[in-house]
């Protein structure tokens, strides 16, 4: 944990790997297996901590790829459950007779056209009238616009792939909700009913396809930007921005729940943090918590790094007793052990609930950073803290990475890892005088880019209690902040008062929301009740609004329409705005007296927008900021990033993303013209399963794009093929009506199965023939691959494998910017 005040502990079960938790109304875990299999579990000791488990539902392959769960509600009609999403169908999995023993499949939805990949339904939500929603994966993430073999689309904007669905309470109706989307392994509703879903980044194979981890606020009849707008392909949407982006690039963002109270028991952690998001970074181990502002507009979202774990993290619960189940794969990323690796279940306690929890962090000036925190700080935990605390910076920086232990292998994580980091130095450390906000002097702060500050101690103990079975934790508080912000100051009409400071945002709202907790921002809302002049400063980056972010090393193969963007600004009386670079309307108060000013732009790149607001204040002030563009009238809500203090200098630091060659020192001395015809040759079997660049076999994954991999996760790959299974291609074992036991990749065409074997043979078996499928912890692909070539053979298929060929500019050799989209490899979607 990177926050003070929690405990961990493990569940002293022992499960193949889960791939989501709930609890129940009775207080019983519900846990879906990775196999389909789905369990209750509960504490027979009363040590706070589920021991005993029962077999709700055995799965015998009924349900493939298994990633979504929901449980029916208190008194459902049709029996106690849980509704799944699985390969090619939602089913709900339900206990007709009473007996806490699942006796029944009912299919609610199915009927679409199967995906090659296991992953295909995905996350699952119920809104309070019993209506289910559902994400279907995007037809083929690989090609996301479906262009055929003449140059032709056939991506349909009406298609239930890449959607989510709803589905009627008696199951008779389907519809689509939103298209764009790409694989929301997340959903769920948060308070105000609104739905919320997790998306993957799919930049891989698509240089502006959710470069980034996204959360998205799933709204009737919006486009999420997988594929995005072209000109060609697909010109007549909007692309819809995300609530908040993950990165850096590669965290995998999964699980996602609500902090909410269970059972009318306790919410996670300080009062606080309830109705935030809580979201699991599958890729590199994180639990992220993330607060939302919601405006007549749309959400503002601020998130802070809870936890970096040592294993792969896909879901968490809230428990009725107000701790955090948190569920975690065996393996390394992207994919872990699949269906039949062991996996853990963790319980995150908050034990120190008079400890206090750092609630901000902000850069106050040039040369200030501040935290505030819920309670007064204990001095003793101050002493000697400057020539101990530490704050890095860089494009790449984020709290916590330091302790990071899985990283997926991808060349941009590992050009991440490359890239500059700065250290700033902290030159002295103050309190205010309630001891609420920590105060601390540094060095100028150069850039707009992301700090991490450590701060050691802080009241935790680095020596867990041996009786509880506490997991040891290393005694630090790490937390984030950039440049981001508005630089504020207000005087009072009689002039015998006055406040200045920093704000998170314009929009009063959302900043009210974002610095609850905070002390000294406790007094400012105090403050803005009596008349006074408030004025607020802020550089706007208003550049591409509605316009996916490209991944850093390419371009695109088309150029949209430039943006005219119109920031609106409304007060409840008189406004004054001045912003010298853009034309600025308005100001005239309507029936109500509200007064709006516009401000309109072109924006270009790098070019920020210098704001000045002055308005009145006194018991009904209010200040709302949303922005529109040419293309969509739509008021939507400014996203945090989008504002930065005034002092703030946009310098960009080199981009080792861009600007960094790759070094392959490994593959010194490798033929790529050898390499390939080591690929083709049927004797080798490589081409057997695998396709590279549109010709080869379809039982494992197409590997052309492995040119964004690493070395090291691709030799791994060849060496233990079982080390990290890809969960669209998992082994099976078939078992046949007739007695017959197959094994191998399940591919589905139509109502029959096909099974590839690690020899590269298919056989076809109809489904209806089919007694079991069973999950195997093997990979098809066999070992000693590697062997059998020799080093120096080996080093020539890898050269075929991770470099162009040598007409592009020899092994090795970066492809041009349009198709080089560093990113997931070309085994996951």
């Amino acid at each position: 944990m990177l926050v003070p005040g929690f405990t961990v502990r493990q569940l002293p079960i022992d499960l193949t790997n889960i791939n989501n938790v709930r609890y129940r109304p009775d207080g019983k875990l519900v846990a879906l297996a990775y196999n389909g299999d789905v369990y209750l579990l509960s504490d027979s000791k009363g040590t706070g901590l589920e021991d005993k488990v029962e077999r709700f539902w055995e799965s015998k392959g009924a349900l493939r790829g298994p990633i979504g769960m929901a449980l029916t509600p208190p008194g459902y009609k049709l029996g106690q459950g849980v509704f799944v999403a699985s390969k090619g169908k939602i089913s709900l999995i339900v206990d007709t007779d009473g007996d806490d023993k699942a006796d029944k499949e009912i299919i609610v939805a199915d009927g679409w056209k199967e995906i090659p990949q296991a992953v295909d339904a995905i996350g699952v939500a119920l809104d309070k009238d019993e209506n289910l929603y559902f994400g279907l994966g995007t037809a083929n993430y690989a090609n996301p616009y479906v262009v055929d073999e003449h140059g032709r689309a056939n991506y349909d904007v009406k298609s239930e792939r890449g959607t989510i669905l709803r589905v009627s309470p008696d199951f008779s109706k389907r519809e689509i909700v939103a298209t764009g989307v790409r694989f929301t392994i997340g959903l769920a509703f948060n308070r105000d009913g609104d739905l919320f879903a997790t998306d993957q980044e799919g930049a891989t194979w698509l240089a502006n396809g959710n470069p980034l981890d996204e959360l998205l606020h799933i709204q009737q009849g919006r486009h999420y930007g997988f594929p995005p707008r072209h000109p060609k392909h697909l010109p007549n949407v909007i692309d819809e921005p995300s609530v908040f982006d993950y990165g850096p690039q590669h965290q995998s963002t999964c699980g996602l729940t609500f902090d909410e109270s269970v059972n009318k028991g306790p919410i996670f952690g300080p009062a606080w943090w309830q109705g935030d998001a809580l979201i699991a970074g599958y890729s590199r181990g994180k639990l992220y918590r993330t607060k939302l502002a919601k405006t007549p507009a749309g959400y503002v979202a601020r998130t802070d790094i809870l936890a970096c774990l040592g294993m792969l993290t896909l879901d968490a619960c809230v428990s009725p007793a107000g701790d955090l189940v948190v569920v975690c794969h065996s393996g390394e990323p992207d994919w872990g052990t699949g269906p039949s690796g062991r996996g853990k279940l963790y319980k995150i306690s908050y034990v120190g609930k008079t400890t206090p929890q750092p609630v901000l962090t902000w850069a106050a000036g040039p040369r200030e950073v501040r935290v505030a925190f819920d309670a007064p700080l204990d001095p003793a935990d101050l002493k000697g803290l400057a020539g101990k605390a530490s704050i890095e910076y860089g494009k790449y920086v984020r709290p916590g990475d330091r302790f990071e232990v899985k990283r997926p292998g991808y060349e941009a994580v590992k050009r991440q890892l490359k890239a500059p980091r700065f250290d700033l130095p902290i030159r002295t450390v103050g309190v205010t005088g309630d001891r609420r906000t920590l105060i601390l002097s540094t060095d100028a702060q150069p850039e707009a880019a992301y700090y991490a500050l450590s701060l050691p101690g802080m009241g935790r103990s680095d020596k867990p209690d041996p009786h509880t079975g506490e997991s040891p934790q290393n005694p630090v508080v790490d937390l984030g902040y950039d440049l981001s912000g508005v630089d504020i100051s207000w005087r009072a009409k009689s002039g015998d008062g006055a406040w200045t400071g920093w704000l998170p945002h314009l929009d009063l709202s959302v900043a009210r929301v974002f610095t609850a907790g905070s002390a000294d921002h406790d007094r400012l809302w105090e403050l803005l009740k009596q008349p006074g002049t408030l004025t607020l400063r802020t550089k706007l980056d208003l550049w591409q609004m509605l316009r996916p972010a490209v991944q850093p090393g390419s371009t695109l193969d088309y150029t949209l329409p430039d943006e005219d963007v119109t920031v609106t600004l409304t007060a409840t009386g008189p406004l004054d705005v001045k912003s010298p670079l853009a034309v600025v309307e308005g100001g005239n108060a309507d029936a109500k007296g509200r007064r709006q000013v516009r401000i309109k732009v072109r924006p270009k790149k790098d070019e920020l927008l210098s704001v000045e607001i002055t308005l009145e204040t006194g018991a009904a002030a209010s200040l709302e900021a949303t922005y529109a563009t040419n293309e969509d009238a739509r008021p939507r809500a400014l996203p945090l990033g989008r504002l930065l203090v005034p002092w703030a200098s946009v310098k960009r630091l080199t981009d080792p993303l861009v600007e960094v060659e790759r070094d392959l020192p490994e593959l010194k001395g490798g033929d790529w013209t050898r390499g390939r015809e080591i690929f083709f040759n049927e004797q080798n079997l490589c081409v057997k399963c695998h396709q590279m660049r549109g010709r080869g076999g379809r039982i494992g994954p197409d590997l052309s794009n492995l040119i964004h991999r690493d070395y090291e996760s691709v030799l791994r790959d060849i060496h233990s093929p079982s080390a990290a299974i890809n969960p669209d291609y998992i082994t099976y074992f078939v078992e046949l009506k007739d007695g017959r036991v197959l094994q191998g990749v399940l591919r589905t065409e139509g109502d029959a199965l096909v099974i590839g074997d690690q020899r590269g043979q298919q056989v076809m078996v109809k489904r209806a023939d089919v007694e079991t499928l069973k999950p195997s912890a093997v990979s098809t692909m066999p070992e000693g691959i590697d062997k059998t070539l020799g080093p120096d053979r080996m080093r020539d298929l890898l050269t075929f494998l991770l470099t162009e060929a040598a007409s592009t500019g020899g092994p090795g050799a970066r492809r041009g910017a349009a198709a080089a989209a560093p990113g997931r490899g070309g085994s996951r979607p």
